[in-house]
């Protein structure tokens, strides 16, 4: 085990270096002179044009800039906001747990209803159950986050009245986003726990567990359902990066604070020094997600070791 997270690890090397020499173009990329953007309403001359260039250290050559980048990246220093001038760092971490939040309850959402319609779906295989399950599965799939969200908001809020439509607060604020955001990637792995479970069920320690007279629900929850949730460890990762990037829609219909507002609004601002910060922070931490997925299938699979 230790020798496979050790060739983790030296894979991820390779990744990071990529990741940060992206999120650095961002900067040199863009058009217009970031000292004008920093400048905001500002009239600038030549001088004053000048001294911000030399200010952000964009005055200097390219692989000095990025040298400097990856020492301050070392440091945990992001760099400073181009519109309210504070650390992009500090307000990454004051959105973040909004984010996570969300996130999280997402999570949890699309695990229970995948898991239950896929099983639900494979032990019922060919019935009106198993096409109705995968119908849902579909329309899960296909329906954009942010219209499930206005969907629900329409009838859950406006018509029920059982929870408030926007802001954050309590848990009667988190269910319609996490549903929102949680049952597309529901959809997704009650499509993939429904084709493992149909391939577990068809082994033949299956059928000599059905032969001893084990009562069905002991077949599939002890003996069927371990095996064929392994391939889902991985899709989790996966996941877990989708619902990060869909909590951009689902954050604004909802008007929740978090990476995905604070990312919409340094975009229309051209704060481009916070959606770099943003940008890195999302990969590394898609990044670190699946290196933990992976030693999780390790754990969970032991001839991903032996290989």
């Amino acid at each position: 085990m230790h020798r496979f997270i050790a060739q983790r690890l030296i894979h991820v090397i390779p990744v990071l270096i990529g990741i940060s020499l992206l999120t650095f173009s961002m900067l040199h990329l863009i058009p217009g002179d970031p000292a004008l953007i920093y400048a905001g309403d500002t009239p600038l001359g030549e001088e004053l044009t000048a001294q911000i260039r030399r200010l952000l250290g964009l005055d200097r050559p390219v692989w000095v800039q990025y040298a400097d980048y990856i020492w301050r990246l070392a440091r945990g220093d992001l760099g400073i906001s181009m519109r309210h001038r504070g650390s992009v760092r500090d307000s990454i971490l004051q959105a973040l747990p909004g984010t996570f939040q969300l996130t999280m309850a997402a999570m949890v959402v699309a695990v229970l209803v995948g898991t239950v319609l896929g099983i639900v779906a494979a032990v019922m295989h060919g019935s009106w159950v198993d096409t109705s399950a995968m119908a849902v599965a579909m329309v899960g799939v296909s329906m954009p986050t942010f219209y499930s969200g206005l969907l629900l908001i329409l009838f859950f809020s406006f018509r029920l009245a059982w929870f408030p439509a926007t802001g954050q607060g309590g848990m009667e604020r988190l269910v319609l986003p996490a549903l929102a955001l949680g049952l597309s990637s529901a959809a997704i792995l009650a499509r993939l726990v429904r084709s493992s479970m149909l391939e577990v069920l068809r082994q033949d320690y299956i059928t000599t567990a059905r032969s001893k007279g084990l009562a069905p629900r002991v077949v599939v929850l002890r003996h069927a359902l371990k095996n064929a949730l392994i391939p889902t460890v991985t899709i989790l990762g996966l996941q877990f990066g989708h619902l990060m990037t869909g909590a951009v829609t689902t954050e604004m219909v909802f008007s929740r604070p978090g990476l995905g507002r604070l990312t919409v609004t340094s975009i229309l601002n051209r704060d481009y020094t916070m959606v770099q910060g943003i940008v890195l922070f999302a990969a590394v931490s898609f990044l670190l997600v699946n290196l933990v997925v992976d030693v999780a299938y390790a754990a969970v699979d032991p001839r991903v070791r032996y290989d």
